[in-house]
Order: C-alpha cells, then sequence, then structure tokens
C-alpha cells in the first residue's frame, strides 16, 4: 500500500467496525421490503449509481423516515427496504463518520459508509458501497470514487425529504 497512513486507519477501522451490515450473505428478514417496490426517490439514486458503476456490487442509503428518529435502510439494491440501522451504520448517519473497511468474509468487496449530505451540506443520512475489490486495489481511489457518487447525490438532494418523494 502506498499510503502507510491509510493503512493504519483502514486497520484500525476493520477492528473498530467489524463489518458493515450490508454484506451480500446477511440472511433476509421477512419485514424487509424488496427494491423494485421501493418506488422512492432515494431509490432511484442507489439504481442509478449501480447500473452506471461495474465495480459497484451494493449501494444503499441510510435515513430515517420522516416523524421517526430510527435510522433504517430506506434504499439500497438489495432486498433490505426497512432494516433498522446497528452501531455500525450509524457510524456514517449519526455520527458523520467515514468507514473504509476490507469485507472481512469476504476480501473481493471492499466497503465504504459516509455521511450523505444534502445540496447545502446538511447531513440527511449515509451512504454505504460496496465495491469489488483484490489485495493491492488502490483504497484512495475507491474513497474518490464513493466521493463523488454521494456528492451526486448531494447535487440532487434539497433536503432529507427529496429522498422520500414518490416516483412511478
Amino acid at each position: 500500500m502506498k499510503y502507510p497512513a491509510l493503512k493504519l486507519a483502514l486497520v484500525t477501522a476493520v477492528l473498530a467496525t467489524a463489518q458493515l451490515c450490508i454484506a451480500a450473505d446477511e440472511p433476509s428478514d421477512p419485514s424487509w421490503k424488496k427494491a423494485a417496490d421501493n418506488k422512492i426517490f432515494a431509490q432511484t439514486l442507489v439504481d442509478s449509481a449501480k447500473q452506471s458503476h461495474s465495480d459497484l456490487l451494493v449501494v444503499g442509503i441510510h435515513s430515517n423516515l420522516p416523524g421517526t428518529k430510527d435510522e433504517r435502510m430506506i434504499a439500497c439494491s438489495l432486498d433490505r427496504i426497512g432494516k433498522v440501522d446497528d452501531d455500525d451504520d450509524k457510524a456514517g448517519a449519526v455520527d458523520g463518520k467515514t468507514v473504509l473497511a476490507p469485507n472481512l468474509t469476504e476480501p473481493d468487496k471492499f466497503e465504504i459508509l459516509m455521511p450523505l449530505k444534502d445540496k447545502s451540506g446538511y447531513r440527511i443520512g449515509a451512504l454505504a458501497l460496496v465495491f469489488k475489490y483484490k489485495q493491492g486495489d488502490d483504497e484512495v481511489k475507491l474513497l474518490a470514487k464513493a466521493t463523488k457518487i454521494r456528492d451526486g447525490f448531494a447535487a440532487k438532494l434539497g433536503g432529507a425529504d427529496d429522498l422520500f418523494k414518490a416516483v412511478p
């Protein structure tokens, strides 16, 4: 790895977070909804990012539903709509942290969780991305790509309510 400080940060993130809760092998819960049935703008953003970036395996948006305080998965490329966030998920949405971590059980995946903001810079949730990965890939480039995706979302969001706008 070219960046020793980044390597230390990555190891720390792995030890601190173990694994983001969007791993593809997580068992399904009957209360979760299907992505195909999720007709809100946030799902449109997720679907567009997934289609535009062949190296993205999973895209998810965490936020709280209007009128609630519980953070949950509101849009995802997997059928996990409604999944309540755990502490690792809340790191981005609530605490404003960016977490970079190779997947511990699937080393061909690299996970990034970062705060999702609206166009004014106000934090409205978290963006979770899982990239295809092989040892030696440049994590700084993956972070730059994730940041570009996140900033593209922000440019389309006037506020958290925009995430929940109905779409056909």
